[in-house]
């Protein structure tokens, strides 16, 4: 892993029918579940050798209603597994990790990571009962891996050791530029290895992947030195506790808020699952610094005097079950909230997350406490991602002959076409896939898309991955949206035939107590549909379909709703 190959691998001419494709299955008109297949193909008929970048989650949307992540769909990768030569993973955020417990144990290939993110992965798989190694690589040194020889790029991001890619291959050398901004006053100190950038770039890069979230912010990403100084403000103006959350892989910003709690005299106390893990990770591995005499444990909190406290906690997104939202619903063993206590979210909703944390703040400020956030103290949260002049600059410093946003919509990824168009590029060598998109890089052509592979979200919901499909999607949303009814025909066992009335259940829909007329007229529709109610029953799957439509049919009529409706048959 250590080994020191060429930095000036030149394309294979002597094979002029090899090529690359890159298949993107998460990152590509979506800002988060991140994953790329890069394929190096000898010739039409041989595939060589498979390389991924990133595994990460999505979140659900508001209509996949109880589906906890989004993975990405690896249906294609299935019968190739024994092509993949390893997994590569760019940084430690969850959208580019997340997915590695799920995915790893159906491909079991190696997996590489710089420190900080290769232990971040690992606790990860072992909090799924996966002891996987995962590589840990040196920035300064090269990586090969099959055809591909990688050499990694340190960017500033919101979490220590992040990286971009730098992919060497016979076909062409490809700039792999997932998240980044140019941070000139980083935390840790370390800024993103311009030089680096600079020497790929004078090899000539035949394709840039761009991180393109933030193309329509105008300027440059702030720095996240100024989120420093705003916490400062927000604790000396606080008499009670002090409670911080974040992200608990925004190892930066966590060591932002200790800073200030360390020269206020202030305990520290990590709540959360994810949190304390984290930081325990980070500080064994020197991300994190300070002094373990200034933590203090959950159970003693209630030991000191709030304004000598300072609470990190989980649940900057408003989950259910995090530490936050324990506090604010009263539930917490340790934990309450007072008059004089501040609460700072330190991170932007995830899309569609956004009612919850309004809805948490609400509840958190009904209980006494002052709440900052991003929406009216902008310097709570600097994104990780670099604004429209950072991803210009990077287009400058690699001077790609192709050009590929990631990590955006696809309005994004059409904003930063537009900014490349300002630079001088033609359409020509802007790529807009769409996901599944196969894009064929060949040496000394241009690129085009060249195919399609089906994909389809993959679902977690609780401990079932992919059992959960659109059927029972729309099912839930119908039962969300407009209710169930429930039909229970009784029947006897030895002849078959209908013993009583049949009985009407509804959840969601109407008001039973209120609704008898309805709900009587509906019983007459069902024993009308019972045309054998005097013989015996014995297709009762089609008997079924006849009171779900009739049933359907009359209360759309009579309340233009659609319940989900659910015939049943017991034996008596």
């Amino acid at each position: 892993m250590s080994i020191f190959l060429s930095p000036t691998k030149k394309p294979d001419e002597k094979n002029p029918s090899s090529y690359l494709r890159l298949i993107p299955l998460g990152g590509v008109g979506d800002v988060t579940k991140n994953m790329y297949v890069y394929e190096y193909w000898k010739s039409p008929r041989e595939l060589s050798d498979i390389l991924i970048v990133d595994c990460g989650i999505g979140f659900p949307d508001e209509f996949m209603y109880g589906i906890d992540l989004v993975i990405p769909d690896i249906s294609y990768l299935r019968d190739k597994k024994e092509k993949i030569r390893g997994i590569v993973l760019t940084h430690g955020h969850e959208d580019h990790i997340g997915a590695l417990p799920y995915i790893l144990p159906h491909l079991k290939v190696p997996v590489y990571g710089t420190k900080l993110t290769a232990a971040l992965a690992e606790v990860k798989l072992k909090d799924f009962g996966l002891h996987t190694h995962v590589s840990t690589v040196d920035t300064n040194k090269i990586l090969p891996i099959g055809p591909f020889s990688i050499e990694f790029v340190h960017v500033t991001h919101s979490i220590p050791d992040a990286t971009n890619l730098i992919l060497r291959n016979p076909v062409g050398t490809i700039y792999h530029g997932s998240d980044f901004k140019f941070d000139w006053t980083p935390i840790d100190g370390k800024q993103t290895d311009v030089g680096k950038i600079a020497r790929a770039s004078s090899e000539g890069i035949l394709c840039l992947l761009s991180d393109c979230v933030r193309v329509e912010s105008p300027g440059y990403t702030l720095s996240e030195q100024v989120i420093e100084d705003t916490l400062e403000k927000e604790l000396k103006d606080c008499p009670g506790k002090f409670i911080f959350t974040t992200q608990s892989s925004n190892i930066s910003r966590i060591q932002q808020a200790i800073n200030v709690a360390l020269r206020n005299q202030r305990k520290i106390a990590f709540l959360g699952r994810s949190i304390v893990k984290n930081v325990d990770v980070a500080k064994k591995l020197g991300y994190l610094e300070f002094p373990d005499v200034f933590i203090v444990e959950e159970k003693n909190i209630k030991h000191l005097p709030p304004k000598n406290l300072m609470l990190i906690v989980t649940g900057s997104q408003a989950q259910p079950n995090s530490v936050l939202s324990r506090i604010a619903e009263g539930v917490h063993k340790f934990v309450s909230i007072t008059s004089g206590d501040v609460v700072v979210f330190s991170a932007d909703p995830i899309p569609g997350y956004e009612n919850s944390v309004h809805n948490l703040i609400d509840v958190l400020t009904a209980a006494g406490a002052r709440v900052s956030y991003s929406e009216i103290t902008d310097e709570l949260h600097v994104s990780g991602h670099g604004a429209a002049n950072d991803l210009a600059l990077m287009l400058g410093l690699t001077k790609p002959k192709h050009i590929l946003p990631i990590g955006g919509t696809f309005r994004q990824m059409k904003h930063y076409a537009e900014l490349a168009k300002k630079m001088g590029y033609k359409d020509h060598a802007i790529l807009l896939p769409n996901g599944g998109n196969i894009i064929e890089f060949r040496a000394n052509q241009t690129a085009k898309i060249s195919g399609n592979i089906e994909l389809k979200n993959v679902m977690v919901d609780g401990l079932g991955v992919g059992d959960i499909g659109n059927v029972v999607l729309r099912d839930r949303q119908t039962m969300a949206n407009e209710g169930i009814v429930v039909v229970v025909v009784p029947i006897e066992q030895s002849s078959g035939k209908v013993t009583a009335e049949p009985d009407i259940i509804s959840r969601g829909f109407v008001y039973m107590k209120e609704s008898t007329k309805l709900i009587e007229t509906a019983k007459r529709v069902i024993i009308n549909s019972l045309r054998l109610r005097k013989g015996r029953i014995i297709d009762w799957q089609f008997v079924r379909k006849q009171i779900e439509g009739n049933l359907e049919e009359f209360l759309y009529k009579e309340t233009h709703r659609r319940p989900l409706i659910i015939s049943v048959v017991i034996e008596v």
